[in-house]
């Protein structure tokens, strides 16, 4: 079993380094036993079928790996895990393993597991649209981040979680200040790759204070470095910040030019959660803009994304487009059939 659990374990995290080389918290879990065979996909295309097929064992296998004895696999799995699981809206899956790696992590006393499984967690509920809960979990988790040693990575997703939530609030001033907090512990770590993706939030807080000088001036020097470093979901975010941007300045062909980049690049990475966010942006330009056909088509999309990953955000963008007097999708079940629920 120990070998069963650190082939998935291992095979998993290399398979979600390939999709997002710096979401989890630790670079690479503790060796494993000897005799595990590791094989796994050599591509982020790859990786993304893999978890796919994978999906159903490896939800399997947290439960297995939350026992006495597994408790780092099964938090780890979870991380893991929930690269894939968060980009194609698999919010019950996702909390689901998280609990698991958290009730684990506690039980053990495994001070840095807890805090990193809670801010896991926080993430799921805030993308899922628990609001209230998620800023709950991850101001704990930042408290026991405190005492944890070389856990700056998650220190630094908690924070940028928080702002954007603040965001969602429209807590403006709340949403910078998490920014920079997560900016200047990138820099005190020396991790370039976080700074890159934390100079993106704090570009964005400074545009919805309307500070747009300061904001393009952050966000271009995210874009670069994310353009340097290969890294398409910074690059993708970056290009939405900057969509944001040009569309208030008024710059409307630019701004669609930005957020026709970033949808581009979502649909590359699977990431439908924000795929369906910027469809919503595309259409809000498209209607300043005066193409009501496009808006109509660009909010049309959204919708049926947010429904399809069963993502709330779909009422708001289905209210945009009975501003236009045209048809509204109905909506739909909520997460796909295929997910697989534990109770």
């Amino acid at each position: 079993m120990g070998r069963l659990l650190d082939h998935y374990l291992h095979t998993a995290h290399a398979a979600a380094t390939l999709i997002d080389p710096y979401f989890a918290p630790v670079a690479a879990p503790a060796a494993p036993q000897p005799g595990v065979v590791i094989s796994g996909p050599a591509t982020a295309e790859e990786a993304l079928s893999w978890f796919t097929a994978e999906r159903p064992t490896l939800l399997s296998a947290v439960p297995l790996a939350g026992e006495p004895g597994s408790v780092t696999h099964a938090w780890q799995l979870a991380w893991a895990l929930s690269t894939y699981l968060l980009r194609q809206g698999l919010w019950t899956d996702q909390a689901t393993a998280c609990h698991i790696g958290l009730d684990a992590a506690r039980r053990a006393g495994d001070t840095a597991g807890e805090a990193n499984a809670l801010v896991l967690l926080g993430l799921g509920y805030g993308a899922s649209g628990r609001l209230g809960e998620a800023t709950s979990l991850l101001h704990t988790a930042l408290r026991l981040l405190e005492t944890a040693s070389g856990c700056h990575r998650s220190q630094v997703r908690a924070h940028r979680t928080l702002s954007w939530i603040a965001e969602q609030q429209e807590r403006h001033a709340d949403m910078l200040s998490h920014a920079t907090a997560a900016l200047e512990l990138s820099r005190e770590a020396g991790d370039l790759a976080l700074e890159v993706t934390s100079l993106n939030d704090v570009g964005y807080s400074h545009a919805l204070l309307r500070n747009y000088r300061q904001a393009i001036n952050y966000c271009e020097r995210s874009l670069a470095g994310s353009q340097e470093a290969g890294e398409r979901n910074w690059e993708s975010a970056a290009w939405d910040s900057l969509g944001y941007i040009h569309h208030q300045l008024g710059s409307y062909r630019c701004a669609i030019t930005c957020y026709e980049r970033s949808l581009n690049l979502c649909r590359e990475l699977a990431d439908r959660f924000n795929e369906a966010g910027t469809l919503d942006h595309l259409g809000d330009v498209h209607r300043s803009a005066g193409d009501m056909d496009a808006a109509r088509w660009a909010w049309t999309q959204a919708v049926r994304t947010f429904d399809e990953i069963g993502h709330p955000g779909s009422e708001q963008v289905r209210a945009k487009l009975r501003s236009l007097d045209c048809p509204v999708p109905a909506a739909t079940s909520g997460q796909p059939a295929a997910s697989v629920h534990f109770s």
